[in-house]
């Protein structure tokens, strides 16, 4: 019987939670599917301070959650000056960053640029599976 009573305090506590999480994300105005776009003006204008390196946009349920910067510096390059972005390409990328989070409900879009230059956008997507031993991934 107890294992009953604490796998119930287990679900309030994960319902509970998932409760703040949806207040939290209508105060903030995130909405599922989207990026704020304070968020992706500012993933921008950090994408145009790299000259090699990535920036990762996580999801969990469709909402982001967070996003990773990672610039590397490499030696061959290192007297290479970083180039402005004309208005068109940030235009682009953005429209792209958007098209391409939108599809996407567990996982993480990671933006890899070289030589100041997006080279290429990849959409790693996490199935969660339920039913199984261990329930889910």
């Amino acid at each position: 019987m107890s294992d009953s009573k604490s796998e119930a305090r287990g679900l309030a506590e994960v319902l509970r939670v998932f409760l703040r999480l949806k207040e939290v994300f209508k105060i903030k105005k995130i909405s599922q599917y989207k990026i704020p776009d304070e968020v992706l003006n500012f993933a921008l204008a950090e994408m145009q301070k790299i000259n090699s390196g990535e920036i990762i946009f996580v999801a969990q349920d469709g909402y982001l959650m967070q996003i990773e910067i990672n610039s590397k510096r490499r030696v061959a390059d290192w007297e290479e000056k970083i180039s402005a972005w004309s208005q068109d390409l940030i235009s682009g990328v953005e429209k792209q960053i958007r098209l391409e989070f939108s599809k996407l409900l567990y996982g993480r879009l990671v933006i890899k640029l070289q030589k100041c230059r997006v080279t290429q956008i990849e959409r790693t997507v996490q199935q969660r599976f339920t039913g199984l031993d261990g329930e889910g991934i």
